[in-house]
């Protein structure tokens, strides 16, 4: 039996999920769909369904779908990274993706990179102890990554938009006591910068305020 293409199947009132059959995993071999949930009238449903469709048929001999991971970010940030960015900032990009990215994920196929495996590898690198500010670090870094391949139209889909990051924990705000403010302000009146200091800690001002 041939295999549906494209479904809309109602979800409720004006509400209908878009299925697109877009083929095995080059890697897997699991089929792989897409699938997004729009409100609004049947002839709505349909437009998306059409254009999705369409980007499918054009979409099918994507360079995305033949080049490995590691290749296509090594491209990535001789072309789109290291002319606009630092040289340090180009080797720190490029450091954390060989560490925690393509190891685990280089060698599969750019088109196949489902967010399964991203999240995965998020999940390993915080039980290794790597800090929340490291893999949302990296997320962003991968991200920037995949919306330049959506903009050189080496994918059709974003395949990070279903990974979940760890929140960044936020220290609690603490501050010093009246005693403790006192002794500050007694000490670092002692020194060339105390009087600035000193309104800083009394008035509350912002460094451009009672620098100014």
């Amino acid at each position: 039996m041939a295999r549906k293409v494209g479904q809309i199947i109602a979800r409720g009132d004006r509400r209908w999920l878009i299925r697109v059959y877009l083929g095995r995993d080059h890697e897997t071999k699991k089929r792989r769909y897409h699938n997004r949930t729009i409100h609004g009238s049947m002839r709505d449903a349909q437009a998306y369904l059409t254009r999705k469709l369409r980007e499918r048929d054009i979409g099918r001999d994507l360079e995305g779908a033949k080049i490995t991971l590691n290749v296509y970010l090594d491209r990535w940030l001789g072309t789109a990274v290291m002319p606009r960015v630092r040289e340090q900032t180009c080797q720190d990009y490029d450091g954390m993706l060989r560490r925690y990215i393509q190891p685990s994920l280089g060698e599969t196929v750019l088109g196949g990179n489902a967010a399964y495996g991203r999240q995965t590898t998020y999940q390993k690198m915080i039980e290794r102890g790597l800090s929340a500010r490291t893999v949302r670090y990296t997320h962003a870094v991968l991200r920037s990554a995949i919306r330049q391949a959506l903009q050189w139209r080496l994918l059709l889909d974003n395949p990070v938009g279903g990974v979940k990051i760890p929140q960044q924990a936020r220290g609690e705000m603490r501050s010093f006591t009246v005693e403790q403010a006192q002794t500050f302000v007694k000490v670092a009146l002692a020194t060339p910068h105390g009087p600035a200091l000193a309104v800083a800690l009394t008035t509350g001002m912002r460094p451009s305020e009672y620098l100014g």
